[in-house]
């Protein structure tokens, strides 16, 4: 039997992803007077605690367990008189008695559309402090931070209103409390969130130089361990190397076979991708031109007969495409023949430029730096391999930054490398071996790889990010990892290698902006 004095609005079975820091301080805030009298409205006590976070940045991490995001930041003022909420907009909005915008009250809900204006979905919401005279002043948490403002001066949200909504318990005093009911929460991203998950390099068997190369079940099983996560992005990006050829094609020839391989998978293996939710991929690496040219055609006319974006080859060497409203920008570079040049910088940042001047979001991938277990360490300087120029990822980076790409996911060194952030724009330097199956070393570090989400505004502005530990076992295939090794090993490697980063990786794998 529950205490007549505590209310369960909600149940709430998943949690906001979205954080502002790991490290942020209380500052002294409180909660209410526990000395308030009975008869006070949980209206008021809601709003006059709800003030007192007022100026403080969005996704604020004050002393609730969660990141008070819009939905996270009312979820704690109610938690603080045993009234639960969801974390979700969405899933408030499904349990409020809806009224009329005429006849909204204090402490009644205005709920918005997200980015799309032409999704009726739930995407912001706000709290009415005060009606007086018809006009509504509400309290909430967006991307500027908690802020009380005047809805009727605000054309972005009056373009975007919905409907209001009243709780069952709006000016209940705290005695008269004794109501229980419950929905599941559904996980929602907030106002105008992208949600962009990047991985790193992926083969997912070869029939070259035999079929034996290729995986159990005919590979149908390789992703799907982490099939959930993948596909729960508003954009998600991988590195292919080698080619997807049936047929024979041109093999390259290579020098010093001990250090060469040569990829192609069957055709039908395209799709395992496209199911897995990959919206575009990358062909530059050193492995795209494994079967000479007509490994390079069959290669993009399946991806474009599946309607997955690439980039990187010389002749492909951006995609422009939307999704959901957003146009994004995509380009590639490595240092290998028949690709985008990832050392020719001023060609990169011209590239970058040009689809800065047309795109929303602009995602650039690199394959560069040196490769093997020991070269986890950025170094800030061309890094060479096998007597070839890898490149500098660190300066690659922030030149393509400083010419408009918002996220930079590097691959290349077969290792996990360090996350970064510059002017506001995510760096992750080394996604890893993430499915590369039977020709791989995948031993210690090799083995392990994240799958990284990022949360950016429409500007393609950081706002946070969240990382899933994976790892391969036998010959390969990446699995959840309940060890969390590679997460371990990204919050050493950041220490270490870029402690002037002003992003702050947790133990639950969040990624947040520290505070000055």
């Amino acid at each position: 039997m529950k205490n007549k004095h505590t209310i369960t609005i909600f149940l709430i079975v998943s949690i906001s992803l979205l954080c502002h820091t790991a490290n942020a301080s209380i500052e002294n805030i409180t909660g209410p007077d526990p000395i308030e009298k009975d008869s006070q409205s949980i209206t008021d006590l809601v709003i006059a605690y709800g003030k007192s976070f007022v100026g403080k940045p969005y996704c604020y991490k004050g002393p609730s367990a969660w990141k008070m995001d819009c939905s996270g930041y009312l979820s704690h003022l109610y938690s603080t008189h045993n009234i639960s909420i969801p974390h979700s907009a969405a899933a408030i909005a499904k349990n409020v008695i809806k009224v009329d915008l005429a006849t909204v009250e204090k402490g009644d809900f205005l709920f918005f559309k997200g980015r799309d204006l032409n999704r009726s979905s739930v995407g912001h919401i706000s709290m009415v402090i005060e009606s007086k005279n018809g006009v509504l002043t509400m309290m909430h948490s967006c991307k500027r931070g908690i802020l009380i403002e005047q809805y009727d001066k605000l054309d972005y949200y009056k373009r975007r209103f919905l409907f209001a909504g009243r709780l069952p318990v709006q000016n209940t005093t705290r005695e008269e409390i004794d109501i229980y009911s419950s929905i599941q929460d559904s996980l929602e991203i907030s106002e105008d969130t992208i949600s962009i998950i990047g991985v790193g390099d992926m083969m997912l068997g070869t029939n070259y130089p035999a079929d034996s190369y290729l995986p159990p079940n005919d590979g149908k099983d390789i992703l799907a361990p982490v099939k959930d996560i993948l596909i729960d992005a508003d954009l998600t990006f991988g590195n292919m190397e080698g080619t997807m050829l049936s047929d024979s094609g041109d093999v390259k020839k290579c020098s010093n076979p001990a250090v060469c391989y040569a990829f192609k998978s069957p055709d039908h293996y395209i799709s395992y991708f496209k199911e897995a939710g990959f919206d575009v991929l990358s062909l530059a690496n050193n492995h795209s031109g494994d079967f000479g040219v007509p490994g390079k055609t069959n290669t993009v006319r399946l991806l474009k007969e599946n309607a997955i974006e690439f980039a990187g080859l010389l002749e492909y060497p951006f995609t422009i495409f939307v999704k959901d409203s957003i146009t994004y920008g995509f380009c590639a570079f490595a240092p290998n023949n028949g690709t985008v040049s990832f050392n020719d910088h001023d060609n990169a940042v011209s590239l970058v430029k040009h689809l800065d001047s047309l795109c929303d979001v602009v995602i650039v991938s690199f394959h560069g730096g040196a490769e093997g277990s020991s070269r986890t360490h950025i170094t800030k300087s061309n890094e060479i391999f096998l007597g070839e120029n890898r490149g500098n990822p660190y300066k690659f980076s922030r030149a393509v930054i400083d010419a408009g790409a918002d996220i930079v996911f590097g691959h290349g060194p077969h290792v996990t490398r360090a996350i970064d952030i510059y002017k506001g724009r995510f760096i992750a330097y080394s996604l890893g071996n993430f499915a590369t199956y039977g020709r791989f070393n995948l031993k210690g570090v090799s083995g392990i790889a994240p799958i990284v989400k990022v949360y950016v505004n429409e500007k393609g502005e950081f706002i946070s990010g969240q990382i899933f530990s994976t790892k391969q076992i036998g010959e390969g295939g990446p699995i959840l990892d309940p060890e969390q090794r590679v997460l371990k090993e990204m919050i050493t490697l950041n220490k270490i290698d870029v402690p002037e980063s002003k992003l702050v990786i947790d133990d639950n794998g969040q990624v947040c902006i520290k505070q000055d």
